[in-house]
């Protein structure tokens, strides 16, 4: 699903087909928003676990 950003006023909206994930937010969250619904959906599921470069601090 294609992931919109757009700038409205000077603020930013996140949406997809789906509808409006984020209203009223900065660039770099409307960025990691975006990443996000990317990731989702192409199969990543959030377990809520730190993979190992992360715990290493990488």
């Amino acid at each position: 699903m294609p992931v919109s950003i757009k700038k409205v006023g000077g603020k930013f909206q996140v949406s997809t087909q789906h509808g409006l994930h984020a209203k009223g937010t900065t660039k770099a969250k409307a960025n990691a928003q975006a990443r996000l619904l990317r990731a989702v959906d192409h199969g990543w599921k959030p377990t809520g676990l730190l993979n190992s470069a992360q715990k290493r601090g990488s």
